[in-house]
């Protein structure tokens, strides 16, 4: 006797020795198209919306078709080499409000997946409102063809030399609302294209190693507007371009310039205060852990700040801690390995 199956919106009429041939058909069918767009996602043609769904890690079956991705408002922390692998169209990508903490070394937010695997023209690069505390040197190498970068609104306090040196044709740069206290020489000189450039509401501090952006910004009187300088006291909230460079003066705690993030991680974080081994950011509006604290400290006191995730390996750097203090907080996440290898840890 025939038998009907309505798998594909039509009427097969089929023998019923055939039944298991043609549900099994029905099946692939089926999920194929359902894979043809990430789960709780919408599709329509090249433009895949994923915003704004909590999730934790990259949305998978996202068709290799997509010239634009929309991820913003999600609780992504972190972004593998490969979680863009072929996706050779992909022109604009939205990450803006996420978790995502910092561009690595090793795996270079979106560089080794999307710049060294896409023929890429146009690219809008939104990493806005994230946790980024560092730019280390190359973190865009091979990003040649990336017009539009917006990194404001971070916890950015580290560019190493040489960040940005391979976004010859940039047109866009954002670094507003960050912890940026210096920059290194010459970090924009190769931008000729540059047209909208901001840096305010930063800490930067005017000394003899920040001169070299007085004379940049004048130079180029429609950038960087309401630039201003946080310390020295005698220079707090001038405008950077309208000093002179007599005004830049090294004391002589700072001489040695701006430094490679490794190696800023002796430092003390902008705003807390480091005495004995001791990092203390109390009070601090802090929403994130800082970045490239002191290795040596021995006690962190984070309490009453506004942090809501520890990341994993957030401590993994400072092995003599011993006290660790997040109360007060706004805390909702813990990573399984957040405080792997404290062996000295006693007080949590």
């Amino acid at each position: 006797m025939p038998v009907r199956i309505g798998c594909l919106n039509a009427e097969l009429i089929l023998p019923s020795c055939g039944l298991w041939i043609w549900g099994l058909l029905c099946a692939l069918l089926l999920a194929g198209q359902s894979g043809a767009c990430p789960p709780h996602c919408s599709c329509t043609g090249t433009t895949v919306d994923c915003h704004g769904l909590a999730f934790k890690n990259m949305p998978r079956n996202i068709p290799k078709s997509t010239e634009r991705l929309d991820l913003n408002s999600n609780n992504l922390t972190h972004i593998g080499k490969d979680d863009f692998a072929g996706l050779k169209h992909l022109r604009i990508l939205h990450l803006m409000d996420n978790q995502i903490v910092t561009i690595d070394r090793g795996r270079n937010i979106l560089i080794l997946s999307i710049i060294q695997n896409s023929v890429l023209k146009a690219l809008t690069l939104d990493l806005s409102e994230n946790a980024i505390q560092m730019i280390p040197r190359r973190a865009f190498r091979g990003a040649t063809n990336i017009k539009n970068l917006q990194l404001d609104k971070n916890h950015i306090s580290c560019i190493e030399d040489g960040a940005f040196r391979a976004m010859r044709v940039l047109e866009v740069l954002t670094l507003n609302n960050n912890n940026i206290s210096t920059i290194p020489i010459s970090s924009f000189n190769h931008m000729p294209k540059l047209r909208t450039f901001r840096l305010h509401s930063n800490s930067l501090r005017c000394d003899c190693h920040l001169s070299w952006l007085s004379q940049w910004l004048r130079q180029r009187p429609t950038l960087g507007l309401y630039t201003q300088c946080s310390s020295p006291p005698n220079l707090h909230g001038l405008n950077l371009a309208e000093l002179q460079k007599k005004d830049f003066i090294c004391s002589g705690v700072f001489d040695s310039g701006p430094q490679p993030c490794g190696l800023a991680s002796g430092s003390c974080p902008p705003m807390c205060s480091c005495t004995n081994n001791i990092v203390d950011c109390r009070g601090k509006g802090l929403t994130a852990i800082p970045a490239n604290m002191p290795e040596g400290m021995t006690e962190i006191r984070l309490e009453q700040n506004g942090i809501k995730s520890v990341p994993p390996g957030a401590f993994a750097s400072y092995k003599r801690l011993r006290r660790i203090d997040l109360s007060n907080n706004q805390i909702s996440e813990i990573a399984p390995d957040a405080f792997q290898g404290l062996r000295s840890l006693n007080s949590l």
